[in-house]
């Protein structure tokens, strides 16, 4: 960490963050905070370690995994573009909840009802996933 940055101890980065000092260990164990240590042995967070906690609750508020929250994290920051990327994750969470409760509702309805809109569904998702691979 780069010097004459301010180090924080665990229960100054909870205090700051909101979220308790349990949390903050679970995610230092997961590896999604870096520390080091002090000649004492305690644990002393750099301060943008903050922000680092903000983004996990942003993600964390996506639903996504903590394997999928590390892969993030690896990723630079653009406070340009992770709004957007937040919004299309949104969208793609509502979708799935709907796409269960269409699959619900389909159950019962005659195959040949169900492939048309299967093929109607297919067709849009191609479009998307191949909107994905130019990322």
């Amino acid at each position: 960490m780069p010097l004459g940055k301010e180090l924080l101890k665990i229960g100054q980065v909870a205090k700051l963050s909101g979220l308790s000092s349990r949390t903050i260990d679970y995610y230092t164990q997961c590896g999604l905070l870096s520390f080091e240590r002090s000649p004492s042995n305690y644990r002393l967070y750099d301060e943008s370690v903050l922000h680092t906690l903000e983004r996990i609750r942003l993600l964390k508020k996506q639903r996504m995994s903590l394997d999928e929250i590390s892969a993030s994290l690896q990723l630079p920051y653009d406070e340009n573009h992770e709004p957007l990327l937040n919004e299309v994750r949104e969208e793609i969470n509502k979708l799935q909840k709907k796409m269960v409760s269409l699959e619900e509702t389909m159950k019962h309805k005659p195959k040949e009802e169900k492939a048309r809109i299967y093929q109607d569904l297919s067709n849009k998702l191609a479009v998307i996933t191949q909107l994905l691979t130019l990322l």
